[in-house]
């Protein structure tokens, strides 16, 4: 987990530099869609205190409280729903 962390945070910054690959970038893009409209999502955070079923297990599942601009450029990361 904290391999994805950083991997995120050093992502965001290169972004924020201009200096990130377009390949992450374009994930990443597709990755945030998903988030625009979860209803785990609370500002830029995938709010710890709500709840959403997993589109592959079923399973309920707790947001994981990451930033969501961060997390969607860390390619080893997961969302907690499997929508990407």
């Amino acid at each position: 987990m904290v391999k994805e962390i950083i991997e995120g945070w050093a992502n965001l910054t290169l972004d924020r530099l201009g200096k990130l690959d377009q390949e992450t970038k374009e994930i990443a893009e597709y990755r945030l869609a998903h988030c625009t409209t979860c209803s785990m999502r609370e500002g830029n955070t995938c709010a710890r205190s709500k709840k959403g079923i997993n589109v592959k297990t079923l399973e309920s599942k707790k947001g994981c409280g990451c930033k969501l601009s961060a997390k969607t450029l860390s390619m080893s990361s997961k969302c907690p729903l499997g929508k990407w």
